[in-house]
């Protein structure tokens, strides 16, 4: 007998994308989040009006392929790197399904500069898979191949990241080349880091060119834009 959280079909949908029905992927956790339509709300509501025609993504931390799906719609090239190998044949699946093929995988992780291998940290919920082994306990370690930010950056034209690595983003951004890249979306995670970690990412990006855009930010989901040499301050109008 099926228990109440179980689908009765092989696919969940939200947001319009088909997410296939596997236990041992979509625990009973992550079940719920689907169905009552708050999973990855948040990154998905911004979506539409921050990706563009011609836009080369690059989705760090792609998880299960539910964020890239929808970018995919919109940009003309996806790559979505995942560190857990676990989850690169399910997120094939849900590409596939939903007719997203302009999405190339990538089961690495990325640094500066990026020789050598990382270990990364299962957890029962894929959500909370990290790169550290601290502060929610994990079941499994699976040693992953290290890849070079700033190459992979440069030689694939990326014009957008999009990140989601639960607190990495600390330090990822370090000593990062952004070259053709112009927004930078990704998720904060203060309570891993702290507020010393979210100042990192703000410094970081800051002595990059790059400023908080209030207009498509939300909570710990952030966007960061390029500030561009010819733009002038807007003053406000007076009455």
């Amino acid at each position: 007998m099926q228990t109440q959280l179980q689908p009765a079909l092989d696919h969940i949908e939200t947001a319009g994308v088909k997410i296939p029905y596997d236990p041992s992927i979509i625990t009973p956790a992550i079940l719920r989040a689907i169905q009552q339509g708050y999973f990855e709300a948040e990154e998905a509501a911004q979506i539409p009006y921050i990706v563009q025609a011609d836009d080369v993504v690059l989705d760090i931390g792609a998880g299960i392929g539910f964020i890239s799906t929808l970018i995919a719609r919109r940009a003309k090239k996806v790559i979505s790197v995942e560190a857990n190998p676990d989850l690169l044949p399910f997120m094939e699946a849900l590409h596939r399904c939903n007719g997203a093929f302009n999405i190339e995988r990538l089961n690495v992780v990325l640094g500066n500069p990026g020789l050598g291998e990382a270990v990364f940290y299962q957890r029962k919920d894929f959500w909370m898979g990290s790169l550290s082994p601290s502060p929610n306990a994990y079941v499994s370690t699976v040693t992953v191949p290290e890849m070079s930010l700033n190459g992979l950056l440069k030689e694939a034209g990326v014009t957008m990241v999009v990140c989601d690595i639960e607190g990495a983003e600390s330090v990822l951004f370090e000593a990062v080349e952004f070259c053709d890249v112009s927004r930078v979306y990704l998720e904060l995670h203060d309570h891993i880091t702290g507020l010393k970690g979210v100042a990192a990412v703000f410094s970081a990006m800051a002595e990059r060119g790059f400023a908080y855009d209030p207009r498509f930010s939300s909570g710990a989901i952030i966007l960061f834009r390029k500030v561009e040499p010819a733009e002038t301050l807007r003053p406000y109008a007076r009455a």
